[in-house]
């Protein structure tokens, strides 16, 4: 959670950093403290904190220099920079441009304002960092949190784990942009198909794995809606010779000629309405042994529903 996240607040004024650490750290953060520009690089690269607050004019290093310097280092790129500034001009705002600063506070700020900047700029390069950057869909982390939610909830749900058959082949013959193309039409269909639950979560494992996690009472009209969806799209993305005889011709991984059909999905439902779930990595254990089934269906798409009690 954001709350638990470590705050780095640099500023000469010693009364200012009491009263804003105060604030925050009553809101569930961690603050680490600097009085210079110079104390500030330092505790930055040891501390490695979340968020970066920095007053705009500090001795040994301003909060504009500092920035320049951190933002050198690869791993400070998309650490989120709050600039504290008691200048409201117009041309200091300017002089930052081209810097990758987050946000500006006016001193003096209301700490509640502080505490609502920094919570929305930590949410914001959560999701940022944690999304499939061609898809935009959540990531591992998300999964992971949002399964383990579930679980702890005791509420009766399911999962999706959706995975394409014969992508590497089509990627191999087509190449990676028209794979990206078709990963993104197959989060599009997962995406439309999971709306039939307003509280589903849609998640890209990776690669051609997606996740959805539902109620049990949606996940086979959402695995229906997915192979139906998929199975009318597939021929699109196929050159039209491929199209008229139903299959293409690919490598496979002994590096033989094969003809392979058309993309399509396996699922594996997993769920806990006969047994119970304990854990993500026995949601995941079982959903990957239901997904290698489905995708042993030769020809449409296929789901497979978890049925054993034990």
């Amino acid at each position: 959670m954001e709350h638990n996240a470590k705050i780095l607040l640099a500023d000469d004024s010693a009364t200012l950093r009491f009263l804003v650490a105060e604030v925050l750290t009553d809101a569930g953060f961690t603050v680490v403290e600097a009085e210079d520009g110079q104390q500030a690089v330092e505790k930055i690269y040891k501390e490695n904190p979340d968020l970066l607050i920095l007053d705009y004019d500090m001795p040994k290093k301003t909060g504009f220099e500092v920035v320049r310097e951190v933002r050198s280092r690869t791993g400070y790129l998309h650490t989120p920079i709050i600039i504290f500034t008691a200048d409201t001009h117009k041309s200091t705002k300017m002089e930052g441009l081209g810097l990758d600063i987050d946000d500006y506070l006016n001193k003096p700020a209301d700490g509640d304002e502080i505490v609502a900047r920094v919570k929305l700029l930590l949410k914001r390069n959560k999701q940022k960092m944690d999304s499939n950057p061609l898809t935009r869909l959540p990531g591992n982390p998300s999964i992971q949190a949002r399964l383990e939610n579930e679980i702890a909830s005791g509420r009766k749900f399911a999962v999706l784990y959706c995975d394409l058959n014969n992508f590497k082949a089509y990627n191999d013959k087509y190449g990676f942009a028209a794979g990206d193309r078709a990963l993104i039409a197959f989060s599009a269909i997962i995406v439309k198909a999971a709306a039939q639950d307003p509280g589903a979560f849609v998640g890209h494992i990776g690669g051609d794995d997606f996740i959805v996690v539902c109620s049990f009472d949606k996940a086979q009209p959402i695995a229906q809606a997915i192979t139906q969806q998929l199975d009318e799209e597939a021929p699109s993305f196929y050159n039209e010779q491929d199209r008229a005889q139903g299959y293409m011709q690919s490598v496979n991984r002994k590096g033989e000629t094969e003809n392979f059909k058309f993309l399509s999905v396996g699922i594996g439902i997993v769920h806990n309405t006969q047994r119970p779930l304990t854990s993500f990595a026995m949601v995941s254990n079982i959903g990957s042994e239901l997904k290698c089934l489905a995708k042993r269906h030769e020809g449409a798409s296929y789901y497979v529903l978890d049925r054993r009690s034990a």
